[in-house]
């Protein structure tokens, strides 16, 4: 059935966007780019951002802006004064205005970290999860999420019907890519040979013992010597990390880049020999993907998404903290240059499987579809 005219009015929230370097805020930046363009094509639906601030950022010229308080309860009597007839929550929290409102609502929900691994996060961040996001997730009359792992999870856990819930996967940005010639950024962090690859913001999630583990074991192996472990990301010029340096004896070795450009991150992945990467939980990863998009063989771990994500293209390690294996298999890449091409090209077909358009058509079909519904 066809959506008649006037033109049915979407608002999307759009904080983890202002965030900036989220991996939902940039989920959320490519596939609202995505949708835009295909519904300049179409024209089905008359879309608005809706946050707290104005930013500059780019995006916000390619929608009209709705400014709310933070206020749940303000946030809905000003949202009434648009007539919307859905709206798009991401992120689903306490903050998110839902009362007064007779409008169709989904939401993009990531994975279920706090759940699965509560040990890592807050109290009010574990509470959250486990109270408040469930039932809210309910009250959706549909759910987006980037997995099928985290799809079945919220069947099974949250008893949301597995009809409510569209699987819309993350995709790699064309910047993401093998490329030819120099690579700058190697020179302006004095990387001088072989190197082991991981970013990720500083976590206890991300396990950076296991990293540093992992790496200290393989640098000591005969003819490692020369490897060194470049790390990009916020947050590891910490007290512990540079405590466990010391220990491993690794402060000649590691290379901290900070946080980093995406093209110098591209470079990075480009002239690395491994990517290591042994998150205790994802809801999809999408660091293992960059590295594949630009030929970089990847070791990663078994949690939650990431065999789902990853498939038969990385090196998969059963236990999170098994640093051994981390080494042995970054041992084996480094040395067995016909493994090493064979990930390469695995690498290089697990990426195609995911697409912006793909996951944006789905958003946008799901919106159409409950709209056309009867109230």
């Amino acid at each position: 059935m066809m959506i008649h005219n006037p033109k049915p009015r979407i608002g999307i929230f759009t904080r983890p966007i202002d965030k900036g370097t989220s991996g939902s805020g940039h989920h959320l930046h490519e596939m609202v780019r995505t949708m835009l363009q295909i519904n300049r094509e179409k024209e089905l639906f008359e879309f608005f951002f809706v946050h707290y601030v104005k930013t500059d950022r780019d995006i916000y010229h390619l929608a009209k802006e709705v400014f709310i308080p933070r206020n749940p309860l303000s946030a809905a009597a000003v949202l009434r004064k648009y007539n919307f007839d859905l709206l798009h929550h991401s992120p689903l929290t306490i903050f998110s205005p839902l009362a007064g409102l007779r409008v169709k609502r989904v939401a993009t929900i990531h994975s279920a970290e706090p759940n699965i691994i509560p040990q890592y996060y807050t109290m009010i961040e574990q509470a959250h999860a486990r109270f408040i996001k469930p039932v809210y997730a309910r009250k959706m009359d549909h759910i987006f999420t980037v997995s099928e792992t985290s799809k079945r999870y919220y069947i099974e856990n949250w008893h949301i019907p597995a009809e409510r819930i569209s699987v819309c996967y993350n995709a790699v940005d064309s910047v993401y890519r093998k490329l030819d010639g120099p690579l700058p950024v190697l020179d302006k962090f004095s990387i001088t040979g072989r190197y082991i690859y991981h970013i990720s913001k500083y976590s206890l999630r991300k396990n950076p013992s296991c990293l540093l583990r992992a790496f200290a074991e393989l640098s000591a192996k005969s003819g490692m010597h020369d490897l060194q472990l470049v790390i990009s990301g916020s947050g590891w010029d910490n007290g512990t990390v540079m405590s466990l340096l010391d220990t491993l004896d690794l402060h000649n070795k590691v290379v901290f880049t900070g946080f980093t450009d995406e093209s110098e991150v591209v470079q990075l992945f480009n002239g690395a020999s491994v990517f290591l990467f042994p998150s205790r939980a994802e809801g999809y990863g999408m660091p293992n993907i960059e590295a594949m998009s630009c030929g970089c063989p990847v070791v990663t771990t078994r949690a939650f998404a990431i065999p789902e994500i990853v498939g038969e293209a990385a090196l998969l390690v059963d236990d999170p903290d098994d640093y051994n294996t981390f080494s042995k298999h970054a041992g084996r890449i480094l040395n067995d240059i016909n493994l090493r091409e064979s990930m390469i090209r695995k690498g290089f077909e697990q990426v195609k499987r995911y697409s912006w358009t793909k996951s944006a058509t789905t958003v946008l079909e799901t919106y159409e579809k409950l709209l056309t519904q009867n109230p």
